[in-house]
């Protein structure tokens, strides 16, 4: 399957040039793993959804956040290779979500990232690892930041 037909067919531009905020790499790619960096709900330089879940954000807002997340992070991906066919699989998502203190639905904001994923890569492929985690702060007080491990098939 080729993923960025994939993306086209389900109306997703990947952006481009995911630059680091600060002083690290997006990506890692060693041996057949890569490794992203957290990824914000960014478009362009602005944060899409900031502020957190239970005072100033929906659970729909938030989980509409961790999709654009995860479209940065397969960016960064894609930045990092050239190109995503060398994708084989999301093996772990883990998700950090700014939230009030008393805020538990963390699950149900991270499955916007979730469903992205089995809609790319479809239900055997889409299986993937994931963590999710309340913070206090996230940095531009972004609701969601995403950071990944992928699978990537072996170069010939």
């Amino acid at each position: 399957m080729d993923i960025e037909s994939r993306l086209h067919e389900l109306g997703i531009s990947l952006p481009h040039d995911v630059a680091a905020a600060a002083r690290y790499t997006p990506a890692v790619v060693h041996g057949n793993l890569a490794y992203i960096s957290g990824q914000l709900p960014r478009e362009g330089e602005a944060v899409y959804v900031v502020g957190k879940v239970g005072r100033d954000v929906s659970i729909e807002e938030a989980k509409r956040a961790s999709r654009i997340a995860l479209i940065r992070t397969l960016a960064a991906l894609r930045d990092a290779l050239g190109s995503l066919d060398r994708m084989e699989q999301v093996l772990r998502l883990v998700v950090y979500v700014n939230s009030v203190d008393d805020f538990t639905e963390f699950s149900s904001v991270v499955d916007g990232a979730s469903e992205l994923i089995f809609d790319l890569l479809g239900q055997q492929r889409g299986q993937h690892a994931r963590t999710s985690i309340g913070g206090v702060k996230l940095p531009r007080n972004a609701v969601v930041e995403i950071e990944a491990t992928f699978a990537l098939y072996p170069t010939s």
